[in-house]
């Protein structure tokens, strides 16, 4: 075998091996080159490298890979709903002059009220639904209770003859002061007008002369009508200079519709306590108190007829005779007959009876009582009440032996919806009765919701509580409810 010589490799001089001057060289020896190949595998290269020689491995690093970009999430802009509430403006066709003056509009201050605060109902725990409450036409605030006197101990029937009733009219021309408009164009009747505090015709009296001081309490009812606006008059009633009215007027708001030949008209009776009432010249007024100086135009007030009701002192008994009788019962809840009683006190702050919609089961409620004799006098009914929470109050009607008596919005203040009903606002309001409308024997006096809706354990309700029947004449005899 013939041995071939192998060039040593050569190494420059800073060491490293000049790997292209022995690379022809190296591949002429495959025997060797397998060699170095696997010591360079088991050993490492370090080590079959001669002194001082160095093996430069370059080791190329690793492009970093962007990572993915992601997209900012955008931020969502609020949609803003924007609700244009407008203020009320009045489509009325209001009073007009005889000789109209140039209406200038004059800001007045009265607000109308805005929607009551939310709060969470407070339900009455029934096991029925409750259904969907039924919006209602505007109706008037309350009236606030009259003066009427302690009632006395019942006694025994004077032999004298008993004091006639004496009723005197007014017509809408009989008031002094306010604007008087009596052709019936506008609002279906003669009326007279009586506009805010600060305008022309701020008030409207009644004038008239007694022969005597009447006996005991008279009442005056009027026939009224109040403005478009969804929110009640301020008014005040005064007799000989004292007050026994202040308050939102009890009368029905007109509802704008064409020249008010249909418009709801209101007889509102108020209580006159005793003594008020004198021999000679009296007076009788009716101011409006909601501010503003306007003419033509809300804020306004219209009065119509008016009836006086007095005892004549013609039948005044003699120093030391028994004097007339007078007689009154106190029916508590529990005591109506109808409607939906709860006496537990829980809600509303005391027991109560609850009328609902018209259509609904528990839609009226009767006191029934009996009395003695017919009456000969003047006879009262005086009834604590509560509307619910919507801000219109529903219409009910007042009957006394089927006659009606009442019929309009409920002169109860409405419920404010918070907690349950601990503080709620209770009204008390005086309806007058007939003499005619009541006789000896049974009576029955019914209060009836006329909402049309079929409602139960939620609005439209009326909450009637506590009441009072007074008579001149005739004992009263109270009735338990047949239960």
């Amino acid at each position: 075998m013939k041995r071939e010589h192998v060039a040593p490799i050569k190494t420059a001089q800073d060491g490293h091996v000049d790997v292209n001057a022995g690379a022809a060289r190296w591949w002429r020896a495959p025997g060797l080159t397998l060699v170095i190949i696997l010591v360079f595998t088991l050993a490492g290269t370090r080590a079959l490298l001669p002194p001082g020689v160095d093996l430069v491995l370059a080791q190329s690093e690793p492009t970093p890979r962007s990572l993915p970009t992601v997209p900012p999430t955008a931020t969502a802009t609020p949609r803003v709903i924007v609700i244009d509430r407008p203020a009320p403006s009045p489509s009325s066709v209001p009073p007009a002059p005889t000789t109209p003056p140039t209406a200038t509009a004059t800001p007045v201050s009265r607000v109308i009220p805005p929607p009551p605060p939310t709060a969470t109902p407070f339900v009455i725990p029934t096991p029925f639904p409750t259904p969907t409450a039924t919006p209602r036409p505007p109706e008037p605030t309350p009236a606030l209770p009259s003066a009427t006197p302690a009632p006395r101990a019942a006694a025994a029937v004077p032999t004298i003859a008993p004091a006639p009733i004496e009723r005197i009219s007014f017509a809408a021309e009989d008031w002094r002061g306010g604007f008087y408009r009596g052709d019936s164009l506008a609002y279906g009747r003669p009326w007279v007008a009586v506009y805010g505090a600060s305008s022309e015709y701020p008030s409207a009296a009644l004038f008239f002369s007694l022969d005597e001081e009447p006996v005991g309490t008279a009442f005056i009812t009027l026939a009224g009508l109040d403005d478009e606006w969804a929110a009640n008059n301020e008014i005040a009633i005064e007799v000989n200079g004292e007050r026994i009215f202040s308050g939102p007027s009890p009368f029905a708001n007109w509802d704008g519709i064409g020249d008010g030949a249909n418009a709801a008209w209101t007889n509102i009776s108020f209580t006159i306590p005793p003594r008020l009432l004198r021999a000679g010249p009296n007076e009788i007024q009716v101011a409006n108190l909601t501010p503003g100086s306007s003419f033509d135009a809300p804020p306004y007030l219209l009065v119509a007829e008016a009836t006086l009701q007095i005892r004549k002192t013609a039948g005044r008994p003699a120093p030391g005779a028994a004097p007339p009788l007078l007689s009154s019962a106190a029916f508590s809840a529990e005591a109506w007959r109808g409607g939906y009683y709860r006496g537990d006190g829980e809600a509303y702050g005391r027991p109560w009876v609850a009328l609902y919609g018209a259509q609904s089961a528990y839609a009226r409620s009767t006191l029934v009582f009996r009395l003695t004799a017919t009456p000969d006098g003047p006879a009262i009914f005086r009834l604590t009440g509560l509307d619910d929470e919507l801000p219109t109050r529903n219409p009910i009607a007042v009957e006394v032996n089927g006659r009606q008596v009442f019929s309009g919005p409920s002169p109860f203040a409405n419920w404010d919806g918070l907690g349950n009903g601990a503080d709620a606002a209770w009204t008390e309001a005086t309806f007058s009765i007939p003499v005619d409308a009541l006789r000896s024997g049974r009576n029955e006096i019914a209060v009836a919701n006329l909402t049309p809706v079929n409602s139960f354990n939620g609005p439209p309700y009326v909450l009637l509580a506590d009441a009072v029947v007074e008579v001149t004449g005739a004992e009263i005899e109270a009735r338990a409810p047949d239960r």
